[in-house]
């Protein structure tokens, strides 16, 4: 299917015109009666029949329109979907709602703004993505590499970090409560500035990781000092 083109609209808007006009000119000439019944009656057709068809067209045309609009948004999620890297990644104005991103390449990917909750992110690549302003309310980043991504003003109430590489992230442009309830562990490995208001703010679970390895919180504070993960540049995550 093609989309309606300038020209198109056009001719609509002028037979839509001509429409009015013939009506308005069978009303005007019935009011005054200046003329025979038979030209009020043409008139009346032709501005009736010009109006109810043109009505009808253009409800057709916009089915179409929303068919076609709905097909390429199908299209283009399926395609994401599908997809195993897509550098930068840009959802623009589409919904991406229930696309599992889990084990994707999304370098700069912008999510600026976007509403995330609860959405899947495990084991992504985003490096240098940007998550400014974004909710991510729970949202899955478990074993995700977060290197240099951003994150301000962004909320990540209940969000899983457990495992999560955020070496060179800007994790201080958001308030710490943006951070309660964040799930981590002793292999998430925040970067050398982070705010330590923030680490208040976590949530230290066991987690496993791949060997079948265990980390409780009394051992991964034993092992560094640090509570809710390791500071960057000594972090356990390089190593496995």
């Amino acid at each position: 299917m093609t989309s309606t083109g300038p020209w198109q609209w056009l001719l609509i808007c002028t037979l839509l015109v001509l429409g009015c006009l013939f009506a308005i000119d069978a009303w005007r000439l019935a009011v005054h009666q200046t003329e025979k019944g038979s030209r009020i009656g043409v008139l009346s057709a032709l501005g009736g029949g010009l109006i109810t068809g043109l009505s009808v067209g253009l409800a057709t045309l916009n089915l179409q329109m929303s068919f076609e609009a709905t097909t390429k948004y199908a299209t283009w999620k399926a395609d994401v979907e599908a997809a195993t890297s897509i550098p930068g990644f840009s959802p623009g104005h589409r919904d991406i709602r229930g696309i599992n991103f889990s084990g994707k390449s999304l370098h700069d990917a912008d999510f600026t703004h976007e509403d995330l909750h609860g959405m899947q992110f495990r084991d992504a690549d985003l490096t240098g993505a940007v998550f400014d302003g974004a909710d991510l309310q729970g949202v899955n980043f478990v074993g995700a590499d977060l290197e240099s991504t951003s994150f301000m003003d962004s909320n990540l109430k209940n969000a899983l970090l457990q495992s999560a590489d955020l070496t060179h992230a800007a994790v201080n442009g958001s308030a710490p409560q943006n951070y309660a309830g964040v799930q981590v562990n002793g292999r998430t490995c925040w970067p050398k500035n982070v705010d330590r208001e923030i680490l208040k703010t976590v949530t230290v679970k066991p987690f496993w990781e791949r060997d079948d390895t265990i980390l409780t919180p009394q051992q991964e504070q034993k092992e560094d000092g640090v509570r809710g993960g390791e500071i960057a540049p000594r972090c356990h995550l390089a190593e496995r």
